[in-house]
């Protein structure tokens, strides 16, 4: 089985941080969306930008909010995994907002 880890690219001498599959499909939940991805890595599909202030608001409230594509006017309220917590906890505490991932 393939392993997955998430390297700080802001911090390259950080210890890769090793993910599920299920954690490596649901990045995109954590990430701020389109206006997120314009920074220099983001034609990259396994780089992800976490903006800090956004990151700490979700590891504190401990909930996240998806649209559905098929009825925009509501959002659902997912509670984080445990996984989940720990990742933000991750990025959070080493202040990390741009992260490459990579397949082992």
């Amino acid at each position: 089985m393939a392993k997955y880890f998430a390297s700080a690219i802001d911090k390259p001498t950080l210890e890769p941080y090793e993910i599920s599959r299920t954690l490596r499909g649901q990045l995109h939940y954590f990430t701020e969306g389109a206006s997120a991805r314009q920074w220099e890595h983001s034609d990259d599909p396994n780089a992800f930008f976490f903006p800090l202030e956004v990151t700490s608001e979700l590891y504190d409230e401990g909930v996240f909010y998806v649209t559905s594509p098929l009825d925009d006017q509501n959002q659902a309220e997912i509670e984080i995994t445990e996984e989940q917590e720990d990742f933000l906890d991750w990025l959070v505490s080493n202040e990390i907002e741009k992260v490459k991932v990579s397949e082992a």
